[in-house]
C-alpha cells in the first residue's frame, strides 16, 4: 500500500486543507463564538478569500486551539494558555517531520489488524520497526525482517 502513504502524505503533509468555523468547532469541542473570541484577540487567524466569505482554518489551527482549550482546562487564563501552547508549536512540526520520513508503508493484515511500518531500524537496515492497530484499537510496536 506504498501508494496509500503517498495519499497519506499528500493529503495530511503537502496539501492545504482547511476545516470551517462548524468543523473546526466539533473538532475541538471549543464553541464557534470561543473561535471568533480568540480570532478577534489574535491567538488564531483564519483563511477568508473574498470580503462575506465564510472562514476556514488550517489543520495546524485546529492543534492550536486544542492546545489553547487543553491549557485553559488546566486552569491558566486565555493569555498564559496561548503563551504555552505557542511554546509547544514546533511538536506538531515534529510529528508531521516523523511520519513523513518514517512511515513507509501501511498495510491491512489477514486478521484485521493495521501494520504501519516505521522503516528500519537505524544501522540494522535488514529489521523494520511496525507499529500495529488491531481491530479493538490496541497498539504495539515490533521488530519484523524487511521484505
Amino acid at each position: 500500500m506504498k501508494s496509500l502513504v503517498k495519499e497519506l502524505h499528500h493529503i495530511f503533509f503537502n496539501s492545504k486543507l482547511q476545516i470551517t468555523l462548524s468543523e473546526l468547532s466539533e473538532a475541538s469541542e471549543v464553541s464557534p463564538s470561543q473561535i471568533r473570541y480568540w480570532e478577534k484577540k489574535g491567538y488564531i487567524k483564519s483563511i477568508q478569500g473574498q470580503k462575506n466569505q465564510s472562514h476556514k482554518y488550517t489543520i495546524k489551527t485546529l492543534g492550536t486551539v486544542m492546545g489553547i482549550k487543553y491549557y485553559l482546562n488546566q486552569g491558566f487564563t486565555l493569555k498564559a494558555a496561548f503563551e504555552k501552547q505557542d511554546q509547544k508549536k514546533d511538536l506538531f512540526t515534529a510529528i508531521r517531520t516523523f511520519a513523513v520520513h518514517r512511515v513507509s508503508d501501511i498495510e491491512l493484515a489477514e486478521n484485521g489488524d493495521v501494520k504501519i511500518d516505521l522503516g528500519p531500524i537505524d544501522g540494522e537496515p535488514t529489521k523494520h520497526v511496525v507499529g500495529i492497530v488491531s481491530p479493538s484499537s490496541q497498539t504495539k510496536m515490533v521488530i519484523e525482517p524487511a521484505e
